[in-house]
Protein backbone atom coordinates (compact mmCIF):
# COMPACT_ATOMS: atom_id res chain seq x y z
CA UNK A 1 0.00 0.00 0.00
CA UNK A 2 1.17 3.68 -0.75
CA UNK A 3 2.22 5.88 1.74
CA UNK A 4 -0.77 8.73 2.64
CA UNK A 5 0.38 11.84 3.84
CA UNK A 6 -2.65 14.89 4.51
CA UNK A 7 -6.18 14.22 4.40
CA UNK A 8 -8.92 15.61 1.72
CA UNK A 9 -9.50 19.35 1.69
CA UNK A 10 -12.70 19.62 1.32
CA UNK A 11 -13.15 17.28 3.53
CA UNK A 12 -11.01 19.26 6.39
CA UNK A 13 -13.55 22.57 5.69
CA UNK A 14 -16.65 20.28 6.40
CA UNK A 15 -15.36 18.92 9.37
CA UNK A 16 -13.63 22.47 10.95
CA UNK A 17 -16.73 24.20 10.17
CA UNK A 18 -18.95 21.44 12.24
CA UNK A 19 -16.13 21.25 15.21
CA UNK A 20 -16.53 25.16 15.55
CA UNK A 21 -20.26 24.69 16.56
CA UNK A 22 -19.41 22.08 18.77
CA UNK A 23 -19.98 18.83 16.37
CA UNK A 24 -16.90 17.14 16.16
CA UNK A 25 -17.19 14.37 13.07
CA UNK A 26 -14.42 11.97 11.85
CA UNK A 27 -16.04 10.59 8.38
CA UNK A 28 -18.70 11.36 5.49
CA UNK A 29 -20.93 8.75 7.56
CA UNK A 30 -21.25 10.37 10.39
CA UNK A 31 -22.80 13.34 8.86
CA UNK A 32 -26.47 11.66 8.38
CA UNK A 33 -26.09 10.34 12.21
CA UNK A 34 -25.36 13.78 13.08
CA UNK A 35 -28.09 15.06 11.76
CA UNK A 36 -30.73 12.64 12.69
CA UNK A 37 -29.08 13.04 16.55
CA UNK A 38 -29.84 16.83 16.33
CA UNK A 39 -33.17 16.59 14.91
CA UNK A 40 -34.56 13.68 17.19
CA UNK A 41 -32.79 15.39 20.85
CA UNK A 42 -33.33 19.12 20.18
CA UNK A 43 -36.15 19.41 22.69
CA UNK A 44 -34.12 17.57 25.06
CA UNK A 45 -30.85 19.83 24.35
CA UNK A 46 -33.18 23.00 24.38
CA UNK A 47 -33.68 21.77 27.95
CA UNK A 48 -31.09 21.01 29.06
CA UNK A 49 -29.34 24.15 28.14
CA UNK A 50 -31.97 26.44 29.85
CA UNK A 51 -31.43 24.14 32.95
CA UNK A 52 -27.63 25.18 32.72
CA UNK A 53 -28.33 28.81 32.17
CA UNK A 54 -30.81 28.73 35.37
CA UNK A 55 -28.55 27.33 37.77
CA UNK A 56 -25.29 29.33 36.37
CA UNK A 57 -28.12 32.19 37.02
CA UNK A 58 -29.49 31.05 40.34
CA UNK A 59 -25.59 30.78 41.50
CA UNK A 60 -25.09 34.44 40.94
CA UNK A 61 -28.15 35.85 41.97
CA UNK A 62 -27.42 34.13 45.72
CA UNK A 63 -24.05 35.71 45.90
CA UNK A 64 -25.08 39.18 45.49
CA UNK A 65 -27.48 39.53 48.60
CA UNK A 66 -24.56 38.67 50.30
CA UNK A 67 -22.23 41.33 49.00
CA UNK A 68 -24.61 43.81 49.13
CA UNK A 69 -25.22 43.00 52.99
CA UNK A 70 -21.35 43.62 53.53
CA UNK A 71 -20.09 46.03 55.80
CA UNK A 72 -17.63 49.13 55.27
CA UNK A 73 -17.61 52.12 53.11
CA UNK A 74 -14.39 50.56 51.01
CA UNK A 75 -16.47 46.93 50.81
CA UNK A 76 -19.44 48.68 49.58
CA UNK A 77 -17.67 50.61 47.18
CA UNK A 78 -15.90 47.01 45.83
CA UNK A 79 -19.22 45.25 46.02
CA UNK A 80 -20.98 47.28 43.93
CA UNK A 81 -18.55 46.67 41.14
CA UNK A 82 -19.45 42.82 41.77
CA UNK A 83 -22.92 43.12 41.83
CA UNK A 84 -22.81 44.86 38.69
CA UNK A 85 -20.71 42.45 36.73
CA UNK A 86 -22.80 39.53 38.46
CA UNK A 87 -25.52 41.42 37.06
CA UNK A 88 -24.05 41.41 33.54
CA UNK A 89 -23.79 38.38 33.68
CA UNK A 90 -26.94 37.15 34.43
CA UNK A 91 -27.44 39.31 31.17
CA UNK A 92 -25.27 37.60 29.45
CA UNK A 93 -26.14 34.30 30.25
CA UNK A 94 -29.92 35.08 29.61
CA UNK A 95 -29.36 36.39 26.00
CA UNK A 96 -27.28 33.28 25.48
CA UNK A 97 -30.31 30.94 26.31
CA UNK A 98 -32.61 33.02 23.82
CA UNK A 99 -30.71 32.85 20.85
CA UNK A 100 -29.46 28.83 21.61
CA UNK A 101 -32.73 27.62 20.26
CA UNK A 102 -32.26 29.57 17.25
CA UNK A 103 -28.46 28.93 16.76
CA UNK A 104 -29.37 24.62 17.20
CA UNK A 105 -31.65 25.08 14.28
CA UNK A 106 -29.37 26.81 12.09
CA UNK A 107 -26.75 23.86 12.69
CA UNK A 108 -29.28 21.34 12.12
CA UNK A 109 -30.59 23.69 8.78
CA UNK A 110 -26.67 23.71 8.11
CA UNK A 111 -25.96 19.84 8.30
CA UNK A 112 -29.08 19.50 6.23
CA UNK A 113 -28.08 21.40 3.46
CA UNK A 114 -24.63 20.09 3.88
CA UNK A 115 -25.48 16.55 2.98
CA UNK A 116 -27.37 17.91 -0.29
CA UNK A 117 -24.35 20.29 -1.54
CA UNK A 118 -21.93 20.12 -3.99
CA UNK A 119 -18.87 20.29 -1.73
CA UNK A 120 -20.00 17.46 0.47
CA UNK A 121 -20.26 15.75 -2.75
CA UNK A 122 -16.78 16.75 -3.57
CA UNK A 123 -15.11 15.95 -0.42
CA UNK A 124 -17.10 12.29 -0.64
CA UNK A 125 -15.08 12.35 -4.00
CA UNK A 126 -11.66 13.75 -3.01
CA UNK A 127 -12.11 10.56 -0.19
CA UNK A 128 -13.03 8.12 -2.36
CA UNK A 129 -9.81 8.73 -4.76
CA UNK A 130 -7.71 8.53 -1.82
CA UNK A 131 -8.64 5.66 -0.83
CA UNK A 132 -8.10 4.10 -4.38
CA UNK A 133 -4.65 5.77 -3.93
CA UNK A 134 -4.09 4.02 -1.34
CA UNK A 135 -3.77 0.70 -2.69
CA UNK A 136 -0.96 1.52 -5.36
CA UNK A 137 2.03 0.07 -4.81
CA UNK A 138 4.33 0.96 -1.77
CA UNK A 139 7.06 3.09 -3.31
CA UNK A 140 4.19 4.99 -3.69
CA UNK A 141 3.84 8.78 -1.64
CA UNK A 142 0.50 10.35 -2.13
CA UNK A 143 -0.23 13.84 -0.89
CA UNK A 144 -3.31 15.57 -0.18
CA UNK A 145 -4.16 19.05 -0.67
CA UNK A 146 -1.12 20.46 -1.74
CA UNK A 147 -0.59 24.40 -1.63
CA UNK A 148 2.04 25.96 -3.32
CA UNK A 149 3.60 29.70 -3.39
CA UNK A 150 5.16 30.45 -6.57
CA UNK A 151 9.03 32.26 -5.88
CA UNK A 152 9.45 34.35 -8.16
CA UNK A 153 7.03 36.73 -10.84
CA UNK A 154 5.09 33.53 -13.15
CA UNK A 155 3.10 34.70 -16.51
CA UNK A 156 0.89 31.96 -17.65
CA UNK A 157 -1.64 31.86 -20.24
CA UNK A 158 -2.00 35.90 -19.99
CA UNK A 159 -2.16 36.28 -16.26
CA UNK A 160 -0.12 35.82 -13.04
CA UNK A 161 0.31 32.86 -11.24
CA UNK A 162 0.73 32.90 -7.86
CA UNK A 163 -0.62 29.82 -5.71
CA UNK A 164 -2.26 26.50 -6.24
CA UNK A 165 -3.96 24.45 -4.46
CA UNK A 166 -3.83 21.22 -5.50
CA UNK A 167 -6.20 18.35 -4.06
CA UNK A 168 -3.77 14.80 -4.64
CA UNK A 169 0.09 14.55 -5.91
CA UNK A 170 1.17 11.27 -6.68
CA UNK A 171 5.22 10.45 -6.04
CA UNK A 172 6.30 7.19 -7.99
CA UNK A 173 9.83 6.68 -8.86
CA UNK A 174 8.39 7.28 -12.39
CA UNK A 175 7.59 10.88 -11.51
CA UNK A 176 5.01 13.58 -10.14
CA UNK A 177 1.51 13.21 -10.86
CA UNK A 178 -0.87 16.52 -10.39
CA UNK A 179 -4.63 15.12 -9.58
CA UNK A 180 -7.87 17.21 -9.24
CA UNK A 181 -10.85 15.17 -8.39
CA UNK A 182 -14.49 16.46 -10.01
CA UNK A 183 -17.97 15.81 -9.29
CA UNK A 184 -19.95 17.61 -11.39
CA UNK A 185 -23.25 17.05 -12.31
CA UNK A 186 -24.31 17.36 -15.73
CA UNK A 187 -26.46 20.46 -15.18
CA UNK A 188 -23.89 21.98 -13.56
CA UNK A 189 -21.32 21.78 -16.72
CA UNK A 190 -24.38 22.80 -18.98
CA UNK A 191 -24.79 25.97 -16.46
CA UNK A 192 -21.21 27.09 -17.68
CA UNK A 193 -21.04 28.78 -14.11
CA UNK A 194 -17.83 27.74 -12.95
CA UNK A 195 -13.93 28.04 -13.72
CA UNK A 196 -12.31 25.53 -16.28
CA UNK A 197 -11.16 22.49 -14.73
CA UNK A 198 -8.10 22.17 -17.81
CA UNK A 199 -6.89 25.58 -16.95
CA UNK A 200 -6.85 24.90 -13.26
CA UNK A 201 -5.03 21.82 -13.73
CA UNK A 202 -2.92 23.15 -16.31
CA UNK A 203 -1.84 26.08 -14.24
CA UNK A 204 -1.16 23.94 -11.03
CA UNK A 205 0.77 21.88 -12.20
CA UNK A 206 3.08 24.74 -14.56
CA UNK A 207 3.93 25.83 -11.05
CA UNK A 208 4.37 22.51 -9.56
CA UNK A 209 6.79 22.18 -12.56
CA UNK A 210 8.58 25.59 -12.15
CA UNK A 211 9.35 24.76 -7.99
CA UNK A 212 11.16 21.41 -8.71
CA UNK A 213 12.93 22.93 -11.88
CA UNK A 214 13.77 25.80 -9.34
CA UNK A 215 15.25 23.83 -6.54
CA UNK A 216 16.25 20.13 -8.27
CA UNK A 217 16.13 20.50 -12.04
CA UNK A 218 14.23 19.34 -14.50
CA UNK A 219 10.90 16.73 -13.16
CA UNK A 220 9.02 15.39 -14.91
CA UNK A 221 4.80 15.93 -14.05
CA UNK A 222 2.02 14.54 -15.44
CA UNK A 223 -1.67 16.30 -15.25
CA UNK A 224 -4.88 14.16 -14.52
CA UNK A 225 -8.27 14.94 -13.49
CA UNK A 226 -10.45 12.32 -12.13
CA UNK A 227 -13.95 12.53 -13.21
CA UNK A 228 -16.82 11.30 -11.62
CA UNK A 229 -19.89 12.27 -13.21
CA UNK A 230 -19.82 15.31 -16.09
CA UNK A 231 -16.83 17.45 -17.44
CA UNK A 232 -17.10 20.17 -20.16
CA UNK A 233 -14.86 19.40 -23.42
CA UNK A 234 -11.68 19.22 -22.98
CA UNK A 235 -9.91 22.01 -24.99
CA UNK A 236 -8.00 20.96 -28.26
CA UNK A 237 -4.46 21.30 -27.02
CA UNK A 238 -5.13 19.82 -23.95
CA UNK A 239 -2.42 17.26 -22.44
CA UNK A 240 -4.34 16.49 -19.43
CA UNK A 241 -5.41 12.78 -18.71
CA UNK A 242 -9.13 12.52 -17.56
CA UNK A 243 -9.97 9.09 -16.56
CA UNK A 244 -12.48 7.67 -14.05
CA UNK A 245 -11.95 6.74 -10.34
CA UNK A 246 -11.25 3.16 -11.39
CA UNK A 247 -9.04 3.49 -14.15
CA UNK A 248 -6.84 6.00 -11.79
CA UNK A 249 -4.29 3.64 -10.61
CA UNK A 250 -3.82 1.43 -13.37
CA UNK A 251 -3.25 4.65 -15.57
CA UNK A 252 -0.24 5.95 -12.97
CA UNK A 253 0.68 2.39 -12.61
CA UNK A 254 1.26 2.07 -16.42
CA UNK A 255 4.35 4.12 -16.45
CA UNK A 256 7.18 2.16 -15.22
CA UNK A 257 10.22 3.56 -16.30
CA UNK A 258 12.10 4.84 -13.02
CA UNK A 259 12.97 8.78 -13.86
CA UNK A 260 13.94 9.37 -9.45
CA UNK A 261 16.29 7.88 -8.47
CA UNK A 262 16.06 7.25 -4.54
CA UNK A 263 17.55 10.91 -3.31
CA UNK A 264 15.59 12.63 -5.75
CA UNK A 265 12.66 10.70 -4.54
CA UNK A 266 13.47 11.69 -1.01
CA UNK A 267 13.85 15.40 -1.45
CA UNK A 268 10.70 15.43 -3.37
CA UNK A 269 8.87 13.63 -0.44
CA UNK A 270 10.01 16.37 1.95
CA UNK A 271 9.33 18.77 -0.61
CA UNK A 272 5.62 18.03 -0.93
CA UNK A 273 5.61 16.82 2.73
CA UNK A 274 6.11 20.10 3.98
CA UNK A 275 3.54 21.92 1.69
CA UNK A 276 0.61 19.69 2.91
CA UNK A 277 -2.34 21.85 4.12
CA UNK A 278 -2.59 19.53 7.05
CA UNK A 279 0.39 16.71 7.69
CA UNK A 280 0.09 14.00 9.16
CA UNK A 281 3.13 12.59 8.24
CA UNK A 282 6.57 13.14 6.48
Amino acid sequence: MATVIGESGAWQIIVADLALHGHPISKPRDLPLLLAKLEETRPQMIDAHRARTMRSVQERETRIPTLAAERGFFKRIFNWFRIRALKAEIATLYKADSHYSSALDQTIARVRSLLNSTEFAGAEAELAVIDRLRMLPSSTVVFNDVQLQATRYIHFDGTALMSAQIDHVVLTPAGVFVIETKRWSHRFVESGDFYSPFDQVSRASYLCYDLLRESFGNTRVRSIIVCVGSLPEAPRDSYIKVVRPESLNSYISWFRNVELASERFDELRNFFGHRVNSRSEI
